[in-house]
């Protein structure tokens, strides 16, 4: 019992100190922040010329005519091109995420359009939604 417990508080400092190291080693990495067009707040990374969605919310329309608010965080960095502009598609297990857009020094802005469906839940979409962050 005792050496399960100290195997275990080993392998929870390592989950701490990786992510100590991930934060200091992300110590160039800068929060923007903003809205979508559905006027939700919306969170992004920006490190360099690439940037991670760090959460967001957007509505919604699923065919059985109901409506769905869905949160979404936990994206892969995505690397923008040499002008800015960048295009992505992100898969989880029930939904995908695609976006679009422009990363410039002070902000990010462009369009995302997410799809869901879960197991026994009807095929659900929004249509392109704007959005802006800024890192103020």
């Amino acid at each position: 019992m005792l050496v399960r417990l100290i195997v275990g508080g080993v392998i929870a400092f390592g989950l701490i100190a990786s992510e100590a190291a991930a934060l200091t080693d992300s110590a160039s990495a800068r929060m923007y922040k903003g809205k979508t067009a559905q006027g939700y707040p919306m969170k992004v990374v920006v490190k360099e010329r690439s940037f991670r969605i760090h959460l967001f919310s957007v509505d919604l329309k699923c065919r059985d005519g109901s409506a769905l608010l869905l949160e979404e965080g936990g994206f892969l960095w995505t690397k923008a091109k040499p002008n800015g502009s960048f295009r992505d598609a992100q898969f989880g297990k029930t939904d995908s995420v695609y976006f679009r857009g422009r990363l410039t020094e002070r902000g990010i802005r462009g369009r995302l359009r997410v799809t869901d469906k879960e197991k026994r839940g009807p095929m659900c979409a929004s249509r392109w939604v704007a959005f802006k962050a800024t890192g103020r």
